[in-house]
């Protein structure tokens, strides 16, 4: 049940992304809207974020853990409205920071309009979290 591929990116190249002032993210319990890279979980999160800072692109991480999960909606790109919940970790991808974050979806983008989704946790990676030194 993952959300929308090809309508986030259609959202991502014909709206952009909702982002917070350069630097910062959402603080835990408020609502945001962006698009990016979501995982059905922390370990598949956690995979993605490993195969970027090793120099692998965006798809091809992607696709590495979708085969390696035997699923091909385990991570994706998704435009969302959600609730983040609890920073997972931090690491250092391609000189920035970027967290994996527990999130709750609240909405997704279908290609023609929002959608509400209830229950549906996930783990996105969000550019941001403090100062790459």
């Amino acid at each position: 049940m993952r959300i929308f591929w090809a309508a986030a990116t259609a959202a991502m190249l014909v709206c952009g992304a909702a982002r917070a002032t350069e630097g910062q993210l959402p603080a835990n319990g408020d609502a945001a809207v962006g698009i990016g890279i979501i995982c059905n979980t922390p370990q598949q999160a956690e995979l993605f974020v490993s195969l970027r800072t090793k120099g692998t692109g965006p798809d091809q991480a992607m696709n590495a853990v979708n085969a390696k999960s035997h699923d091909a909606r385990a991570c994706g790109v998704a435009a969302i409205a959600y609730v983040r919940d609890h920073t997972m970790g931090t690491v250092k991808m391609e000189n920035k920071l970027v967290q994996i974050v527990r999130i709750s979806v609240l909405a997704g983008y279908n290609g023609s309009g929002w959608q509400r989704v209830s229950n549906m946790v996930q783990y996105a990676v969000l550019e941001g979290g403090g100062e790459a030194i």
